[in-house]
């Protein structure tokens, strides 16, 4: 198979699954502003590109010559998921007209999210989540090192353009339904992309004790 469609399709299939980094996009994409939604999906896309990146080339050969590393290293992403995935539930809350459009009043949404709080939550979902390092580290790094050595540029190519236009597309598709959904219907999405989160992390920190 050609180095960029294999690239293309890896890339896709490990960032489609609803998991933290989706949840992340799913908020942003709900409750921000157009200009600040797309500054989160920028932010996502190079950080997820530098992980996958440095997961492919480094990350795996650390852990194979240091495999007591991963029962740390799940610890404190499975800490990171557990409290942002608390974070969610905590603060998604039906406002008191349950018949709202969300596109219609989106500043109230948009009022907890400031640049700290974005660039906490796209490091929590990329460097700080085991599942995005672990990932890239196992299926990146033995994708390259399965490879040729000429046909490596057109693989990282084709990987980071998959990780860019999943994103983009998610972030348009909610752009798109934002301002249909009901507010109970946005809520019950965050709920969800919480929970998800809570679940990954939870199974993260059971991996993390089974390796102690």
């Amino acid at each position: 198979m050609d180095p960029l469609v294999l690239g293309l399709l890896v890339g896709l299939a490990s960032a489609a699954p609803l998991g933290p980094q989706n949840a992340y996009l799913l908020q942003v994409g709900l409750q921000l502003p157009t200009a600040r939604a797309w500054g989160a999906a920028a932010l996502v896309v190079g950080l997820d590109v530098s992980v996958s990146l440095t997961g492919a080339s480094l990350a795996g050969r650390l852990l194979s010559a240091a495999p007591g590393l991963r029962g740390p290293a799940l610890a404190v992403g499975a800490a990171v998921l557990l409290l942002m995935g608390g974070q969610i539930l905590w603060r998604t809350r039906p406002r008191r007209s349950p018949r709202h459009l969300v596109g219609a009043a989106p500043a109230g949404d948009a009022a907890g999210w400031g640049r700290r709080r974005l660039v906490l939550g796209a490091l929590a979902v990329t460097w700080l989540n085991p599942s995005a390092l672990l990932d890239s580290s196992l299926l990146f790094g033995g994708l390259v090192a399965a490879t040729r050595l000429a046909d490596l540029p057109a693989l990282v190519v084709g990987l980071c353009a998959a990780l860019a236009l999943w994103t983009a597309g998610f972030v348009a598709v909610l752009r798109a339904v934002r301002a249909r959904l009901v507010e109970r219907a946005r809520c019950w999405l965050e709920r969800a992309a919480g929970a998800v989160v809570l679940a990954v992390g939870l199974r993260f920190a059971a991996q993390a004790v089974g390796a102690l």
